[in-house]
């Protein structure tokens, strides 16, 4: 197996090594498959859910098949999932970096070096969001945030909850336990309360329609779900009653940025969780027969599903088209970062 560089932040080196031996968390240089069994799934059924798992089956089972049962994606990630998961390395570093009392100054520097590092990695096919437009965009966001109110919390361990993992129990369903999976950019501390915190990347203006898209959404209710959860086993975090979201706008030749607190009520999270019992109900079902019908209001959404071109194809040449334009992959929510 081809060994994968990894960046450490604290010293600025670049090494060939296992981050989990690395008592500072170690960034990966390039896109790691993990081809292992999915855990999250027993005899076919899947028990451990997230919300990349939960949404994709509620925009279309078959999409849902192709994607997280069986694994398929594309070779190559498309740049705007690419650039997105380098932002969210970049800002979890530089919460670490500062966790473990380094400056902000080396802070910054360590983190402009892994910008260009990733950038290096970033697919081609859009001009705003290549290495300069990450570097530019870490540096005017650290520039806009330097005395950031939004205080990261800090654990007994001493380490900034950032990248925050979690697998929790949730309900029973059909005699299944089933579990809560997922990973929370970063819990803050804002206006006297503690939010759980992430990021998007957006094109466009970061105003209240782009805010507006983010309620109702399958991924905030889970953190906030999550939050009360851990709230509930340990005395580090406090329950959440929203999500501080940070907007960020990429262009070729500059960068905004807008930070928005979305809230929910009990009521609303109460409510969602009665839909997590029918959803995933319906996705285990699935499972169990292994019947995964398209559904084809949503194949022209958000510019048209990547499935789209293998679902018009008849069912007997699909699976020649996805072994020769897809590679496979294990998406196992209970899988740590």
């Amino acid at each position: 197996m081809t060994s994968i560089l990894h960046y450490n932040a604290i010293e600025d080196t670049i090494v060939e090594a296992d981050p989990t031996t690395s008592s500072f968390p170690l960034i990966p240089l390039s896109r790691h498959e993990h081809n292992n069994e999915n855990g999250s799934f027993k005899d076919g059924v899947q028990f451990a859910w997230d919300s990349t798992s939960l949404g994709t089956f509620k925009t279309c089972p078959r999409k849902y098949y192709y994607e997280i049962v069986m694994g398929y994606q594309h070779k190559v990630l498309p740049p705007a999932l690419a650039f997105g998961i380098a932002i969210h390395l970049l800002f979890q570093t530089w919460h670490q970096l500062l966790a473990a009392d380094v400056d902000k100054e080396t802070a910054l520097l360590n983190c402009v070096r892994l910008a260009g590092l990733l950038g290096e990695k970033l697919p081609a096919g859009d001009t705003a969001r290549r290495k300069e437009q990450l570097i530019r965009a870490c540096v005017w966001y650290l520039d806009q945030f330097w005395d950031d109110p939004a205080k990261t919390v800090i654990l007994s361990t001493g380490k900034a909850a950032v990248e925050y993992s979690f697998t929790l129990p949730l309900f029973e369903q059909d005699g299944i336990e089933i579990f809560l999976c997922g990973h929370i950019d970063r819990f803050a501390k804002w206006g006297g309360r503690v939010l759980a915190a992430d990021y998007k990347t957006s094109k466009y203006q970061l105003d209240q329609k782009f805010f507006g898209k983010f309620k109702p959404v399958t991924q905030f209710p889970i953190y906030v779900i999550a939050a009360h959860l851990i709230a509930a086993e340990t005395q580090e975090l406090a329950s959440t009653d929203g999500i501080l979201l940070d907007g960020i706008q990429v262009g070729v030749n500059f960068n905004r940025y807008n930070r928005h607190v979305i809230p929910f009520s009990p009521e609303e999270i109460n409510e969602y969780i009665e839909g997590l019992h029918y959803w995933i109900g319906r996705g285990m079902d699935c499972c169990k027969t292994g019947t995964f019908p398209m559904n084809e209001e949503s194949c022209g959404n958000y510019g048209g599903c990547d499935f789209r071109e293998i679902c018009n194809k008849p069912p007997a040449r699909r699976e020649a088209y996805l072994k020769s334009g897809w590679i496979q992959r294990t998406w196992d929510p209970l899988q740590s970062r």
